[in-house]
């Protein structure tokens, strides 16, 4: 009898390959497809089936809102706790809008208060929180410089358990270095590039 050891491999009828997944700059895993999808989405880009082609205007500009919704941070009247601004959604927003559509709801832009900014040369958008703005005293919405959306005072350094300090900024940017004063250096300057590449893009 031969020392090797045998090993066979069983492909079982009903076996399905398990998703690959890739890990987003805040460490969520998700599939390369959903990524791509979200993107797509988010930037008006998806390819439309028939079904969504023959919706009605009203039903898709509903849909859209419902898919992914960017919450503001929001505290209660009753409680000194403070929400952090957060993304959610619903993931039969067509099903969902149509019903709405039927009841009576309609999306007006003239009545819109709030409006969500996406973070220049940030993530997809479903992970991206970015910016809610209101109308000035003119009735106008702001323009935001892309600085406005990479705070310093963001920034977090903290110590890893192996002695290096890693530097972590919310809009999906961090910084390892042997020191904490050069892993915040490091953040700062890769900021600086974020911002100056998202003003030249504007």
């Amino acid at each position: 009898m031969s020392d090797k050891e045998i090993v066979e491999s069983v492909q079982f009828p009903n076996h399905q390959s398990p998703p690959e997944y890739v890990q987003t700059d805040t460490g969520q895993l998700v599939t390369p497809q959903f990524l791509a999808f979200i993107q797509q989405a988010l930037s008006g880009k998806l390819a439309e089936s028939e079904a969504t082609a023959e919706l009605d205007p009203e039903v898709k500009a509903l849909a859209e809102e419902l898919s992914v919704i960017h919450l503001p941070a929001w505290q209660s009247k009753t409680s000194p706790k403070t929400a952090e601004a957060t993304v959610t959604g619903i993931k039969q927003a067509t099903r969902v809008a149509e019903y709405l559509v039927k009841r009576g709801v309609r999306v007006h832009s003239e009545l819109v208060e709030i409006r969500w900014v996406p973070t220049p040369g940030g993530q997809p958008g479903a992970f991206d929180t970015g910016m809610h703005v209101t109308k000035d005293d003119n009735g106008e919405w702001p323009a935001l410089d892309p600085e406005e959306f990479y705070d310093l005072e963001d920034i977090k350094v903290s110590q890893t358990d192996d002695g290096l300090w890693y530097a972590v900024h919310p809009r999906g940017l961090s910084f390892e270095a042997a020191t904490k004063t050069e892993a915040y250096a490091g953040l700062v300057d890769q900021l600086r590039q974020r911002i100056a590449q998202a003003r030249q893009e504007q």
